[in-house]
Parts: structure tokens; C-alpha cells; sequence
């Protein structure tokens, strides 16, 4: 009769769990940790990824973002708005390059890759708050990263800032925004741009006016998320939105989603595998800054809570590689401005001990590395 010891057992159930590992699309982490800071010290810049790395466009720098427009209104900003300052992020070398500049310096705009290049597209700038001197560029300009260089390209039909975006075919969507120069402000329209031509067009409107949404693309098909919506209130905040509207760009048509959990804005959003991860943001015309994360499975339609942010804000920007969410920087309470690069490992993917992140929430060990 075959004996089996007890050794035997251990060494064969460790076999099997290790061929798991191997096997299995990841296994999630549920947790946080802080791997290095943002070289230029700016909000509200455009991400975008090529090749497993992460691209930064443009933004405000904090040096401009602080300031009170009277004693009880804290964080007014007073500008100038808008940079220039392109800068590229490797996760595998956890080092950074700066790029040649972007043409047109501005804030809140927003990015798309198509083919490899990188359209960088409206957003706004100004030499101070007020509203006359705010500009709101129509351009969109096109990042090679393998040549590191720039070219115009033909401008939006309608100016804005803070509106979603998204690729379908090799199609870009722009969807909502707002622009203070014309009313209503906020927007529902939906523009498509078209590289293989260089030309735009009107595809059909959202059912709601907003801006500081966010877009996210599963397959065929844009989710249009949450937001500050339509009509437009006092403290030009609200009212907020759980709001998913869902456009199929081959029948041009919009149809209502399943809405969020809460209400959100001026939050980030992010595909892995299938999946919308809805992170941070404003919750209420009462701001609370949120460190919740929320996630969408269109396959079921349903909503449930992930392993949440240490600490409540707005992210002002956020990217997916290889199954690693980064967030870079934001903005929480008391106008406080962040500058380190989080990472939340949702475990899709083969398990390996390569690129294994080691530095915690508050055990900041990476430097700001290649500064402009």
C-alpha cells in the first residue's frame, strides 16, 4: 500500500499553489502604496499610455494654483493657467524624462493613442481668474513619442475643458466640457474626430449638460460617468451626478446606464480587464473629498466597492498598466496639493515577482528622479 508522509503532502500542496499562481490572471492585492512624486509640481494635466508607459500634459502648477479670493473662500485659484510641460513616467525603472514641450500650453485638457501617437485636445488657459481672460484653445495637437515631437492638427468644432474622452475604431470621442464663454456652459454635446482624415464631426448629444465627467471604453462602447451637472447652481458646483449615460458609436445612439453608488465629481476613471475603476473625487454641493474607490463590471451591470485611497481627493490624473493603477497627485482637504505617485495592484495578470512595488503608504523612499 503506498504510504504518503506528511512532507510529500506539504511539498505537493505547495506545487499546486505555485502552478496557480502561474496560471491564474492575478491575484488581487487590496492595497496601496506610494512609489515615487511627480517632478513638476502641477494639477490638471492629460495621461495618456503607450508602450507601458505613462505620458503627463500640460496642467497648472501649484506655484499658481493657491491663492483666496476673499478670507472665507479658500482655494480660489488666481493663474496663470495653463503649461506647457510634457514629462513621461516608466513603471518599470520608476524614472521619469522630461519631453519636448506641447505647443499650446493648457490646463483641464485631455488625451487619447491612437496608432501609437498621443492627440492632446481643448482644455483652457489664462493669465488670471477672471473670466475675460480666460481662453478656451480648440487645439488639438499630436505627441510621436518615438520622435518626440509635436504637430497641429485640426482644431474641435466647439471649445471646452474637462470633458470625457475615448477611442473606438481608432475614433476619438469627446463628450461633454464645459467652456464659460458660451451658455449653457455645460455641455452635452459629442464630437468624433478622425485621424485617418484630420477632420470632426457632430454624433448625437448626451441626455445630460455636464463637465468633470469621465469617459471609459469597454469593447465597443463609452460610458459617460458621473459629473456636475445641469442646471447650473450658485456655488457653480453642482449638482453632482451618480449619472451613467452608455454610447454605442455604430448606431450613434445613447441609452441610461446603471447609475454609481454616490454622487461624484472631478473624479478619475480607468479600464483593467473589462472593469471600471472610479476613483476619488467630490461627493455632494457639501464638498467631501473621497478616497473610495468604486468599480463597474458591465457584464453584470452591477457596482461594488474596492480597497479605497488612504487619503480623500481629487486625483489629477490616472493611467493602467499591466493591471497597476497609478494615480498621480491631487487635491484634498483644506486645499492641500499632493504630489506622490500611488499605485493599486488589482492583481490582473500572470503573478510574478518582477516590477514587485515595495514602498508603502507613508514610507516615501523614492526621489523625484530626472527633474526638469
Amino acid at each position: 500500500m503506498l504510504r504518503v508522509s506528511n512532507l510529500q503532502i506539504v511539498i505537493f500542496t505547495g506545487v499546486v499553489v505555485l502552478l496557480l499562481l502561474a496560471t491564474r490572471e492575478g491575484i488581487p492585492q487590496n492595497n496601496w502604496e506610494v512609489v515615487t512624486e511627480i517632478p513638476t509640481e502641477r494639477a490638471d494635466f492629460a495621461t495618456a499610455v503607450v508602450d507601458g508607459k505613462i505620458y503627463l500634459f500640460g496642467g497648472t502648477l501649484f506655484e499658481n494654483a493657491r491663492g483666496r479670493k476673499r478670507e472665507n473662500e479658500p482655494g480660489i485659484w488666481r493663474g496663470p493657467f495653463g503649461t506647457s510641460v510634457a514629462e513621461v513616467y516608466d513603471p518599470r525603472t520608476n524614472t521619469w524624462e522630461r519631453l519636448a514641450d506641447m505647443p499650446t500650453a493648457r490646463a483641464h485638457a485631455r488625451a487619447a493613442v491612437v496608432d501609437g501617437k498621443i492627440y492632446v485636445i481643448g482644455g483652457y488657459a489664462g493669465i488670471d481668474n477672471r473670466g475675460e481672460n480666460l481662453r478656451f484653445p480648440k487645439v488639438t495637437e499630436v505627441y510621436d513619442p518615438q520622435t518626440d515631437t509635436w504637430e497641429r492638427k485640426q482644431d474641435m468644432l466647439v471649445a471646452r475643458r474637462s470633458f470625457g474622452i475615448g477611442v473606438v475604431a481608432g475614433k476619438i470621442y469627446v463628450i461633454g466640457g464645459l467652456n464659460y464663454l458660451i451658455k449653457p456652459w455645460r455641455l452635452d454635446l459629442v464630437e468624433m474626430y478622425d485621424p485617418d482624415t484630420d477632420t470632426w464631426s457632430n454624433r448625437a448629444k448626451m441626455s445630460t449638460r455636464r463637465h468633470l465627467l469621465q469617459a471609459a471604453v469597454i469593447k465597443d462602447t463609452i460610458y459617460a460617468i458621473g459629473g456636475s451637472g445641469w442646471p447650473e447652481v450658485v456655488n457653480q458646483r453642482g449638482p453632482f451626478l451618480q449619472t451613467v449615460e452608455i454610447y454605442r458609436p455604430k448606431t450613434n445612439r445613447w441609452k441610461k446606464g446603471v447609475d454609481m453608488p454616490r454622487l461624484r465629481s472631478s473624479f478619475s476613471a480607468v479600464v483593467v480587464s473589462d472593469r471600471i475603476y472610479v476613483i476619488g473625487g467630490v461627493d455632494g454641493v457639501v464638498v467631501t473629498y473621497l478616497g473610495t474607490v468604486e468599480v463597474y463590471d458591465p457584464a453584470k451591470e452591477k457596482w461594488h466597492e474596492s480597497s479605497p485611497m488612504p487619503t480623500g481627493k481629487k486625483p489629477f490624473g490616472v493611467a493602467a498598466v499591466n493591471g497597476r493603477i497609478y494615480v498621480f497627485g491631487g487635491r484634498g482637504e483644506n486645499q492641500e496639493f499632493y504630489k506622490t505617485v500611488e499605485v493599486f495592484d488589482t492583481g490582473f495578470r500572470a503573478a510574478s515577482a518582477i516590477g514587485k512595488l515595495s514602498t508603502r503608504w507613508g514610507e516615501l523612499k523614492a526621489h523625484r528622479q530626472s527633474q526638469p
